[in-house]
């Protein structure tokens, strides 16, 4: 059992049983070590040196005889602290790593009222501050009539704002009403809607029963972003 438990914070499964064996034997010869767990003499001396590198054990000379002994249990924590140690001083190095790999494309089908609510509470859950929405429609405050206000306050509240791009025909829905969004008009209505936040993009598209496509990847984003102030320089008041 004890064996075990030191295998798990680091130690060779002969380590572990060494070092144990010179808790209860110790201090004694390699050889005598060796006959003791009837392994080869030449390995166990190498386990031996092992454990002196890592703390674990010391050696004395006794009459041109080496003798070693298992240092304080208590040391066992050294070892967990040096791995401690090492581990934090790659963290950095490691994040950036990840950072810097680029991002798999995720893409989802979202559908109905409860797919339009999951896309709204990813913008909610994101840390992006600004939204970009071009070819809006409105029609999101048909199918969620009650709970977009809700939503629009919970907006204004985590201090994002926004850009939209919309038709002239609907210069008076209460999409181009929001607080902290600035609206710019174009003449033609489309029936569905691009909404941009951080690395994701939802194509919302409004028939009987509306339905998203719904992109996480951070190049799809910046192109779409890309194509969208285009259309904000060509857009008017």
């Amino acid at each position: 059992m004890m064996e075990a438990t030191l295998e798990e914070i680091g130690l060779s499964r002969m380590e572990a049983k060494v070092y144990v064996s010179l808790l209860k034997e110790g201090p004694i010869t390699g050889g005598n070590l060796a006959r003791i767990l009837t392994i080869d003499r030449s390995h166990t001396y190498n386990i031996l040196k092992n454990l002196v590198d890592k703390g674990l054990a010391s050696q004395v000379i006794k009459e041109k005889k080496t003798y070693f002994s298992a240092t304080q249990p208590k040391n066992l924590l050294n070892q967990i602290h040096k791995k401690e140690l090492v581990i934090k001083s790659i963290i950095p190095k490691l994040e950036e790593l990840e950072k810097s790999k680029s991002k798999q494309m995720s893409v989802q089908i979202l559908e109905g009222k409860d797919g339009l609510r999951a896309v709204l509470n990813l913008l909610l859950q994101s840390k992006s501050k600004e939204i970009l929405a071009y070819g809006g429609t409105g029609k999101s405050y048909s199918f969620l009539e009650y709970e977009m206000p809700h939503f629009a306050k919970k907006i204004i509240s985590k201090k994002m704002f926004g850009r939209i791009i919309t038709s002239e025909k609907l210069r008076e829905e209460p999409f181009t009403k929001l607080l902290n969004f600035n609206v710019k008009y174009i003449p033609h209505l489309t029936p569905s809607s691009t909404m941009i936040f951080g690395d994701k993009v939802s194509i919302n598209i409004f028939e009987e029963s509306p339905s998203f496509i719904f992109i996480d990847n951070r190049s799809v984003a910046d192109s779409y972003r890309e194509y969208f102030e285009f259309m904000w320089s060509q857009a008017k008041n």
